[in-house]
């Protein structure tokens, strides 16, 4: 729901926070992913795994099924789950689950002020949390917001988003090799494959179709079995890059490359957590970035 709210400064839009990625309104990217990969499934099950056989087809059912489902309960997962930062919750002064302006960066710059309060939330945030315009919230350890999932990718959810990446791309490692093993065995053994599978031709559904048929659907689904896989695992090892570093997808873009190397969250959630130790003075000596001040400033707001 969009409202109007009238201010000193004129009209404001206002909307309620996403909850995550099920809240309306969806995103034409999402429901572009969930058809494909039903109808990549579909097909793949029904049409291309009938044409294996012996151990390689229990390995092929075996695997792509546990890859599937994998890669169904990541989505799912991610885009169910709510990747705000926690203080929107805890606080009752927060907007959290209300309506609220929407974040404009045009008209309002950064949201959040140098002391980590939300000027939208109405509380005061992790260091780490950036304000997303289209969720209308802070999320922790901000990412990015993915169109696919309708939601933010966050420390929350992050975990889920990075095994969605690795078994979508060996998911669709498993279909290319399937699809490869079955096209060698009808352009090279096709009399010989055909009395293997006990069939005497090929065919869709129950319906007797030619070869020639069959090769030209299973060369449309390589295409776009190997298209999915380069843009996949491309995507995951940049996020595998990433995680070694201690960046986040805002980081690696928006933050300046001399800033950026000073910066990891690795160093900020160990100290935070108590799992390691370096103190204030360990911060202050040597050059600072923009990143260390503000984790300096949130210590110090810890420690009083």
């Amino acid at each position: 729901v969009v409202s109007t709210q009238s201010t000193g400064k004129g009209m404001c839009i206002t909307r309620p926070d996403k909850k995550n990625g099920l809240t309306w309104p969806t995103n034409i990217l999402q429901v572009l992913a969930i058809f494909v990969l039903v109808a990549f499934t579909v097909v793949h099950f029904v049409l291309v795994i009938q044409y294996t056989y012996g151990a390689f087809f229990y390995l092929i059912m075996i695997t792509s099924s546990i890859f599937c489902a994998a890669t169904v309960i990541s989505k799912t997962i991610c885009t169910l789950s709510d990747p705000a930062d926690r203080s929107l919750i805890k606080d009752s002064k927060s907007t959290y689950g209300q309506e609220k302006p929407t974040f404009d960066r045009a008209k309002q710059g950064h949201v959040i002020t140098v002391d980590s309060y939300c000027q939208i939330c109405t509380t005061t945030v992790d260091v780490s949390s950036r304000h997303c315009s289209q969720c209308n919230k802070c999320i922790l350890r901000f990412d990015h917001h993915c169109d696919y999932i309708n939601n933010c990718v966050g420390r929350r959810n992050y975990k889920y988003y990075i095994s969605l990446l690795v078994c979508a791309s060996t998911y669709s490692l498993i279909v290319i090799a399937n699809i490869l093993y079955i096209l060698y065995h009808f352009c090279f053994k096709e009399a010989q494959f055909f009395n293997i599978l006990g069939l005497e031709s090929p065919s869709i559904f129950g319906y007797e179709v030619s070869s020639a048929t069959i090769i030209s659907l299973l060369v449309i689904l390589l295409v776009l079995a190997v298209i999915a896989f380069i843009l996949v695992s491309n995507l995951c090892r940049l996020h595998l890059y990433l995680m070694w570093h201690g960046w986040t997808t805002w980081d690696y873009y928006c933050r300046p490359k001399a800033e950026r190397e000073q910066h990891s969250y690795w160093k900020y959630e160990a100290e935070r957590e108590g799992r390691v130790e370096f103190s204030i003075t360990e911060i202050s000596s040597g050059p600072t970035s923009t990143t260390d001040l503000e984790l300096k400033n949130h210590l110090q707001r810890q420690t009083v």
